[in-house]
């Protein structure tokens, strides 16, 4: 009874403050990092694979001139058990970025790039401590840069490890820290983990799929009937790359960043896959132009952007 006690005062004193705390701080996570959290609630031999498409029409930028912006993501991950207690995980992700100006004129460069990828590739180890608790890490190697970058010189690397705690069989509640080099430049950051089933038709957590905010957002989730799912989320999502080493800032550095909010409605397709689509904004826009050794040259904003998007996923 007494050890019941001692659960029942810590869940009281954890659950707030990690409720509390994925409110305010909406979980930020570097995208290098953000394919582990899919791993976070598979099981056995599950393998998904989703893509998608995001779309950001015409957005005025501080200054004069427009933005617009075309995103395709593919990604696949799978978590196998290798004996009761150690799981090992492979995420790959990949992202090409369309953007097009029409010539900033308060910005350093008119058009200062066009067509970026991304490559991420992380590997994950995931170690049950005790039944309650869990233990993970994540090594992190990642490619990005526009067409005609030097590929050694955009390489970005780094790890995140971290601990979950299974406070009761429909509430997780995990902290991870990363690091990472993102091209000149080094950051840490602390991040939230959580998956609390309120009801059975209710759930925050994670977004665990690839959309406007990433695998690393957080969302707010209604299932009104089977196979129907409707959601709200939002996140933080800095994309940084390599410039053309023949462009107009030669082996520059560019980077854009922005924090979206969307509603989803999900549809689940038979057993093995499901639609999603989302509509919403993205908020705090800027872009951000530096040189080759990541002394900053220019930065700017740009208005609040409608956005809209679509993601199929399959689980096999």
């Amino acid at each position: 009874m007494a050890q019941h006690g001692w659960r029942s005062r810590v869940n009281s004193i954890l659950i707030p403050a990690a409720l509390s705390a994925a409110l305010l701080l909406l979980i930020y996570c570097a995208d290098a990092s953000a394919q582990m959290f899919r791993y976070l609630d598979a099981s056995g031999n599950i393998v998904p694979a989703s893509g998608s498409m995001l779309y950001q029409p015409k957005t005025h930028v501080s200054g004069g001139g427009d933005m617009t912006l075309t995103s395709y993501r593919v990604s696949t991950g799978a978590l196998l058990p290798v004996n009761d207690k150690l799981r090992f995980g492979l995420g790959l992700v990949y992202e090409f970025n369309d953007y097009n100006f029409s010539r900033l004129e308060g910005f350093a460069v008119p058009d200062p790039w066009n067509k970026t990828h991304r490559v991420g590739l992380a590997p994950m180890i995931l170690y049950k401590l005790q039944p309650e608790w869990n233990l993970f890490l994540s090594p992190v190697a990642e490619y990005s840069a526009e067409q005609g970058a030097d590929f050694g010189k955009s390489l970005m690397y780094g790890g995140v490890v971290g601990a979950f705690y299974q406070a009761k069989p429909n509430l997780r509640i995990g902290f991870a820290a990363g690091v990472f080099y993102r091209l000149e430049q080094t950051v840490v950051f602390p991040s939230l983990l959580i998956s609390w089933k309120i009801t059975d038709q209710l759930r925050l957590g994670n977004t665990n799929r690839l959309g406007p905010a990433g695998p690393a957002g957080l969302e707010l989730s209604y299932t009104p009937v089977r196979n129907w799912e409707v959601g709200v989320g939002a996140g933080v999502r800095s994309n940084r790359f390599r410039l053309d080493s023949n462009g107009p800032v030669p082996s520059g550095i560019g980077q854009n960043t922005s924090a979206p909010v969307y509603a989803r409605i999900g549809h689940r397709l038979g057993r093995h896959f499901l639609v999603d689509v989302y509509g919403g904004a993205a908020f705090g826009g800027s872009l951000r132009l530096e040189d080759r050794r990541g002394n900053e040259i220019d930065r700017v904003n740009y208005n609040v952007a409608p956005i809209m998007g679509l993601t199929l996923s399959a689980f096999f």
